[in-house]
């Protein structure tokens, strides 16, 4: 590891002691998973629901070289001059996203929480491959003196890309109502217990027939006081008797009383409708 970054990680740990402490409890029980296995689970998922195969996908990222161009952002992201945030999503869980949006073909995402972009490129990256699909970011907004939120996003896939700037607590529900229907919704902002319920709830009724609720840091310690309290990814699945996966700290779930389309939904009658509603909400 970069001495930079042990600086870095050592300060915050000061500033943030009980960050510090749950982040170091979720590497322990994540180190408890082999990769391998985790992987081989969510193929096992998208191949069961999805018809497809999954390793036909995993082929076609190794060779196309955006695993490169990600880990070389990261190793700039690694030895940035100013203050940045360790947010972003590791690679395993990314592609992950990946290969659900390669098995899944939406035409519209939906996705909480950017930071750098990690995630939000492995989406693009995905739907720029089906060759269809639209994103719709929302995040709190990153300061002038951090890396921008398009870090990770080479910049020919920002075609498809709707960044929404501020709270989803007041974005998400409007955002939604303009979509209508979309085919995927993926949370990756606020890590409490009742902020992920809420997005989840919100989300839920918006989601196509076909369509996929997944989430990050389903096996994330949420809080210390709590430190054995269930996922609210699982809870949630539970309580809406939803078919579900984890594969390493990423989790996805699906309505298994819904009619399998092979054909992806729409949501509006066109791409560009939709990104003309969207625009002219956030003008």
């Amino acid at each position: 590891m970069h001495l930079p970054t042990v600086t870095r990680m050592a300060t915050k740990s000061i500033r943030y002691p009980d960050r510090a402490i749950r982040g170091l409890l979720e590497i322990m029980r994540l180190r408890q998973l082999e990769p391998s296995q985790e992987r081989q689970k969510l193929f096992t998922f998208l191949r069961d629901v999805f018809g497809v195969d999954p390793a036909r996908f995993q082929d076609e990222f190794d060779l196309s070289g955006f695993a490169d161009w990600s880990c070389a952002r990261r190793e700039e992201l690694a030895n940035y001059s100013g203050d940045y945030r360790f947010g972003s999503t590791p690679e395993g869980d990314c592609e992950s996203l990946y290969y659900l949006v390669r098995a899944l073909r939406p035409r519209i995402v939906v996705e909480t929480g950017v930071c750098y972009g990690a995630s939000s490129s492995y989406i693009l990256e995905a739907l720029a491959a089906n060759g269809y699909g639209e994103l719709y970011s929302i995040d709190l907004g990153n300061t002038k003196d951090e890396p921008p939120s398009d870090f990770f996003v080479p910049r020919r896939l920002h075609r498809r890309w709707h960044l929404c700037i501020g709270d989803s607590k007041h974005l998400l529900l409007p955002l939604l109502r303009r979509l209508r229907e979309i085919d995927l919704f993926h949370h990756d902002s606020l890590h409490t217990y009742e902020h992920m319920m809420w997005e989840y709830e919100t989300a839920f009724p918006y989601l196509s027939p076909r369509g996929v609720l997944s989430s990050h840091d389903v096996n994330a310690i949420l809080s210390l006081r709590r430190p054995f309290q269930p996922s609210p990814f699982s809870v949630f699945c539970e309580q809406h008797h939803l078919r579900a996966e984890t594969s390493l700290n990423f989790g996805l779930a699906i309505n298994p009383r819904a009619r399998r389309d092979k054909r992806p939904g729409r949501a509006l009658e066109s791409p560009v409708e939709e990104s003309q509603a969207v625009r002219r909400w956030r003008n």
